[in-house]
C-alpha cells in the first residue's frame, strides 16, 4: 500500500489533534476527519490571527507557539498549544469579541467555518469540543 505525503501529514496532524485536553473523548476518526478539512498555517510573531470586531470565518487550533488576546487594545489572555482560537465567533455566531497576535511562531490548523458544519453533523463530540472550550473561557472570564 502507498500512502501520499498528504495521507501521512493527515494521519500526523490527527494524532497530534488527539494528543490535546481540548479533544480528549473525540474519536480517532472524528479528529482524523477534523484533520483533513482543515489547513495547518505557519504565522510569524506579531502576525493577527484576527481582528476584533470583524466578521469571523475561519478558527484555529494551536499546534505549537503562543498568541496574546487583546479586547481594545489591552492583553486579556495568553493562548498556547491546544488553544481553540477563534471559536467564539462560531458558537455565539457574531463578529470577532477580541484580537489575536501571534507571540512567536505559531503553528494553527486554520478551520473554515462551512467546513465545520458537516463534520459538527456528523461527529456531535467535535462541536462538544469546541463548545466547552468556549464555555470554560467564558467561566474564568465571568
Amino acid at each position: 500500500m502507498q500512502f501520499h505525503k498528504q495521507d501521512k501529514d493527515r494521519k500526523a496532524l490527527a494524532a497530534d489533534l488527539k494528543a490535546l485536553e481540548v479533544f480528549d473523548g473525540v474519536d480517532a476518526k472524528a479528529l482524523d476527519a477534523l484533520a483533513g478539512a482543515g489547513r495547518v498555517v505557519h504565522l510569524p510573531p506579531g502576525w493577527a490571527l484576527m481582528t476584533e470586531n470583524t466578521p469571523a470565518d475561519s478558527c484555529y487550533v494551536l499546534l505549537d507557539g503562543s498568541t496574546e488576546v487583546r479586547h481594545k487594545s489591552e492583553v486579556i489572555a495568553t493562548l498556547n498549544l491546544g488553544a481553540l482560537v477563534g471559536e467564539a465567533a462560531l458558537v455565539e455566531q457574531k463578529r470577532r469579541n477580541a484580537t489575536v497576535i501571534t507571540v512567536t511562531d505559531v503553528r494553527a490548523l486554520r478551520l473554515g467555518y462551512e467546513d465545520l458544519a458537516p463534520l459538527f453533523a456528523k461527529y456531535p463530540a467535535l462541536e462538544a469540543a469546541f463548545r466547552a472550550a468556549w464555555d470554560k473561557k467564558e467561566t474564568v472570564a465571568g
